[in-house]
């Protein structure tokens, strides 16, 4: 009889990951606050149950015959999945305490700040007043962000106190839990750094730059490898050494994002989980590494002696995010040829029939790209961003 593993979400981003369930042999069981998602129909039970809400996620988990639970590619589904299995003595993930502390930004900068941790000094607030008394003699621009959320949402830069007010506002109505961080904008260009630690050593690196048009604090855009990668890989894979360290971290995925000012990275977010944006599709043909396969493999208590830790970053690879630049319906997308030719793979989520609601987060879809070179990629993807066209 095959063993279940609960698998928190079906979306796009988690569809390598439930495949990855399958191919193990395991028999997967997901949940989701939205059905009919794509990888809805590759996993054997789907049961509609917000991923967010863990303590609704612990009562369906004890009711199920699960040996294993895979969190999705959403902090909340991290937080969860952490939770739950700490709750069933589940193995493959960090305690809920240092779950919370990588992937809730207030936590996140207190710890930073205690450890010496290469992170922008940050204030943290649960309360509306106290945040507008500090905007009072702040230095501008500084950027203002929940404590809770991911993927961009409820972040904004503030250039003045004016813009700091509503700022302020919008982050604590978008959290949660009702707290926000404000720190100084790091005016630099952005990168991804993701590896993978087995007893508590990266073993594994791949890099990117990260880009974004429609919306800036989503991003839309990875190559790969990263520009600066040589300068600043020693010093990064020292400090998730010594977080992981300091934490006791389970084995798996350690990704951040960093920017870079003064030639200096400055860590800007940490995450336990696989990548959006599909990343594990660019990122296992520019490192031959199938991220999300081993990630799952931590989940379920797996052995991970055949891990191919002499890895190396090989080529020029990319992923475009296809956005609408307004809401509505859009009818066609059009590639050019002479870019066309650089698309190994493709996964669409638009429809025709479907109107476009959200612009600045809705993915229509993704290309998943590789180039002769690093001067071809960032020729098609950044300086003819609009040759590919909606209609």
């Amino acid at each position: 009889m095959s063993k279940h593993a609960l698998m928190l979400a079906t979306s796009h981003n988690d569809l390598r990951a439930i495949k990855a369930l399958k191919q193990m042999g395991f028999h997967v069981v997901a949940t989701g606050g939205k059905s009919g998602l794509v990888g809805e129909q590759f996993v054997d039970e789907y049961f509609q149950i917000d991923y967010s809400e863990k303590e609704e996620v612990l009562k369906f988990a004890e009711t199920q015959n699960i040996d294993h639970i895979c969190a999705c590619c959403n902090d909340f589904g991290v937080i969860t999945a952490s939770f739950v299995a700490e709750k069933l003595g589940l193995s493959g993930h960090d305690s809920y305490e240092n779950t919370l502390i990588l992937h809730r930004k207030d936590m996140f900068k207190k710890f930073a700040k205690e450890h010496d941790i290469f992170t922008p000094y940050a204030e943290c607030f649960a309360d509306e007043n106290s945040a507008l008394n500090y905007i009072e003699a702040v230095q501008y621009p500084v950027i203002v962000k929940p404590s809770d959320l991911s993927a961009g949402n409820g972040i904004s830069r503030a250039d003045s106190k004016e813009q700091a007010v509503i700022a302020i506002r919008n982050a604590l109505g978008k959290s949660r839990i009702k707290k926000i961080v404000i720190e100084p904008f790091i005016d630099g260009s952005q990168h991804g750094f993701c590896t993978f630690l087995i007893n508590k050593k990266v073993v594994a690196v791949c890099s990117n730059n990260e880009y974004s048009f429609v919306n800036p604090y989503r991003v839309e855009i990875d190559t790969f490898p990263a520009d600066n990668f040589d300068e600043v890989k020693d010093f990064l894979i020292g400090q998730i050494e010594k977080m992981a360290a300091i934490l006791n971290l389970k084995d798996g995925i350690f990704h951040l994002q960093y920017r870079m000012q003064d030639n200096k990275p400055y860590i800007m977010e940490c995450m336990r989980r696989t990548i959006g944006n599909m990343y594990g599709t660019p990122a296992e043909k520019h490192t031959g590494i199938n991220w999300d396969y081993w990630q799952m493999a931590v989940y379920c208590g797996l052995d991970l002696s055949g891990f191919p830790k002499n890895s190396r970053q090989t080529n020029f690879c990319a992923y475009k995010t296809i956005m609408a630049k307004q809401n509505g319906y859009v009818k066609e997308i059009i590639v050019p040829e002479d870019i066309n030719r650089f698309v190994h793979d493709t996964h669409f989520l638009w429809k025709p029939e479907n109107p476009v609601q959200n612009h600045m987060s809705e993915p229509l879809g993704f290309l998943f790209m590789a180039f002769p070179n690093m001067e071809t990629m960032k020729n098609v993807l950044l300086d003819r961003y609009d040759a590919i066209c909606l209609a």
